[in-house]
């Protein structure tokens, strides 16, 4: 079990950049990376937030986290947010193992990889993703889903001539709706809703198993049906890209900034 601490530090003038500046002037970011058990501690500056500085820190083990929170550095990161006059908002996740996570920890997880590796998913694997596309709910449940499975270096290639976003991945699954069998009412399909319930399942089935993943709609999808030679019924809807990511393979620094609850939703 591992623990991944997001710190959001915030202040005025650019006093949460010149805080972080300091913390790795005086060498005290180095210093709790090589405590025992820390496997993260970055910052980062979100491009859209000039007066925000995200902390991403990693531990090995709730053990290890409670060591540092005992260290000497404690009281150093302390007196150097009040010299600033921060304001903290603190997000903590508990990473329980790499297979057959609780859901929330799989929707917390869940991330979009920009860079894969050369290892290839292995076919149980593969399987049991699209297990998940099979159970996945659908309007009336016709089932109008249709996935190609991409993994051959022919059909690989013949994706490059469609889209720019295929980062490596060495599957790539296709997917698809059959328009003649989803459901319709007077002037609207539900074909495409469909198809995006079904891929929503294989992401997170993917994390799941520790498989990464992204979700892709930047492609050409008259010139896929061409290529992969698709009847006219049947529609491209997403590319879902799954692997191992490239060890060097940066991690989103805003994919945990999220809107508070309170703005997305309304009791009626």
């Amino acid at each position: 079990m591992s623990l991944t601490i997001n710190i959001y530090y915030k202040g005025e003038n650019g006093s949460a950049k010149e805080f972080a500046k300091e913390m790795i002037e005086k060498g005290i970011v180095e210093q709790i990376r090589k405590e025992k058990g820390n496997e993260k501690y970055e910052y980062f500056y979100p491009h859209d937030d000039l007066e925000t500085v995200l902390l991403i820190d990693r531990w090995e083990s709730s053990t290890a986290l409670d060591l540092h929170h005992k260290s000497p550095m404690m009281m150093q990161i302390a007196k150097l947010r009040d010299k600033y006059n921060l304001k903290m908002k603190v997000e903590q996740y508990t990473e329980i193992s790499k297979e057959n996570h609780d859901f929330e920890t799989v929707i917390r997880q869940r991330t979009a990889t920009r860079k894969f590796s050369d290892k290839k998913v292995e076919i149980e694997k593969i399987n049991k993703i699209l297990e998940a596309a099979r159970l996945a709910p659908t309007a009336k449940n016709l089932q109008p889903q249709k996935i190609l499975v991409a993994n051959t270096l022919e059909s690989l290639n013949k994706l490059d001539k469609v889209t720019p976003c295929r980062y490596n991945a060495q599957t790539v699954l296709i997917v698809c709706s059959d328009k003649s069998i989803a459901w319709k009412k007077e002037d609207y399909s539900t074909y495409e809703m469909d198809a995006c319930i079904v891929a929503t399942h294989m992401m997170l089935e993917a994390t799941n198993i520790g498989i990464d993943n992204i979700w892709i709609e930047m492609f050409d999808k008259e010139k896929l049906k061409e290529e992969f030679n698709l009847e006219d019924n049947i529609e491209p809807i997403c590319l879902l890209l799954i692997g191992y990511k490239a060890a060097d393979c940066k991690e989103n620094p805003l994919h945990n900034k999220r809107k508070e609850l309170s703005d997305l939703v309304k009791f009626i």
